[in-house]
């Protein structure tokens, strides 16, 4: 698995209620494909460095989670089909980054612990 950062742009004149669906309807999505470790960070409504099919603002979110490489297709693949996101970004992060499973913490452990065994 590999940690991964996403960044969305929503288009800004969704009310409350559709961008709090929308962006649960991707955490969702990320949980269902067993993505780990999900963290969200709502940037809000920011101006864009230029027109975003026909707009000015956008509302960012990012996305931190841990995934394997087909999850992250599929998140990206219903980012696409969505009318309602102007852009998105995604970005695998360093081996070292904080976001590390656990499980690979452990495994790595064992590892040093037999190598220094020997």
């Amino acid at each position: 698995m590999r940690a991964y950062e996403l960044v969305y742009a929503l288009v800004p004149n969704l009310a409350d209620e559709d961008r709090v669906a929308l962006i649960k309807r991707f955490e969702e999505l990320a949980k269902r494909l067993a993505c780990t470790h999900i963290e969200l960070q709502l940037w809000g409504i920011r101006k864009t460095a230029y027109e975003l099919k026909k707009f000015r603002d956008a509302y960012y979110v990012q996305m931190r989670l841990v995934a394997e490489p087909s999850a992250k297709d599929e998140i990206e693949r219903q980012l696409r089909l969505s009318d309602r996101v102007l852009r998105h970004l995604f970005v695998r992060l360093p081996e070292n980054e904080d976001m590390v499973e656990e499980e690979e913490i452990d495994e790595g452990a064992a590892q040093v612990a037999e190598e220094e065994s020997e």
